[in-house]
């Protein structure tokens, strides 16, 4: 699913979310059961937010940015504004 804005078509920014979480999560060798506890977020929520099929709030965003020891722009890098 894509999202428009400003006329420009974007990646799904859930999806894109989803998909980082995953990668920093693995590249840090924590499986879902460890950021649920770092994040106090249960693991069932994040492997919906995982899978992009979730769409967590601002809060939930930044507790796993913190449980990941990760900058927000880390996780939100590779979203264009734009789909040239």
């Amino acid at each position: 699913m894509n999202t428009i804005c400003e006329g420009k078509t974007i990646p799904h920014v859930s999806q894109h979310f989803g998909q980082m979480v995953k990668t920093i999560r693995k590249k840090r060798q924590l499986t879902q059961e460890d950021l649920s506890e770092k994040s106090d977020i249960r693991v069932q929520y994040i492997s919906r937010i995982e899978t992009g099929t979730a769409n967590p709030t601002l809060k939930v965003i930044s507790a796993i940015a913190v449980a990941l020891d990760a900058a927000l722009s880390d996780i939100f890098s590779g979203l264009e504004k734009n789909n040239d």
